[in-house]
């Protein structure tokens, strides 16, 4: 005869069975065989629903500096540079380079033909105003505070920005560009 320990073993194998069982079947869509679908038709919807653990305060670029609404302004909008994840290193995101050109004058050539998402061109002008927009508003929440090196923003040409900055030999400002305060 099985011992009460091994009647006990048994029968919690059976209860998780059950329940594993009860999951898989509350997850599905009740079809199966020719009748069952095979994903979403992708009908309208204005809601975008975003699975995270951190709050969401804010999706406008001069007002965000905390985890949650980074993560999202990320995916939203074009960065210059890029951090790769894992690497030290920036790289040009939508820049197609970026060097200091003096010690005070970091200078950014931008990837031809670039548009925003609603086909609008981006040009070093859109740049200009975004990060001159970010100092003006200077959101005691938001990321102003990583432009304090930042003097002014100078448009060369249609693709060409320069960062002029206060102190030279800034070599943290390229990362700067791929942080909060680095949104187009």
């Amino acid at each position: 005869m099985a011992s009460a320990t091994t009647r006990r073993r048994v029968w919690a194998i059976t209860a998780g069975l059950a329940a594993t069982t009860l999951l898989l079947a509350a997850c599905s869509n009740g079809k199966s065989g020719a009748n069952a679908t095979t994903g979403s038709t992708g009908g309208s919807s204005t809601a975008l629903t975003i699975g995270t653990t951190d709050k969401i305060t804010t999706i406008d670029p001069a007002g965000e500096y905390d985890n949650g609404s980074f993560a999202v302004i990320n995916q939203v909008f074009p960065f210059l540079m890029n951090t790769p994840y894992g690497s030290p290193d920036v790289k040009p995101d939508i820049a197609e380079s970026a060097s200091f050109t003096s010690p005070t004058e970091y200078t950014v050539k931008l990837k031809p033909n670039l548009k925003f998402a609603n086909g609008d061109p981006l040009t070093a002008t859109s740049v200009k105003f975004s990060f001159d927009r970010v100092l003006k508003i200077n959101d005691q929440n938001g990321p102003s505070s990583l432009l304090f090196n930042l003097d002014s923003t100078e448009v060369k040409d249609p693709t060409t920005v320069v960062f002029h900055l206060k102190s030279p030999n800034d070599q943290t400002f390229p990362q700067v560009l791929s942080s909060p305060a680095g949104p187009i």
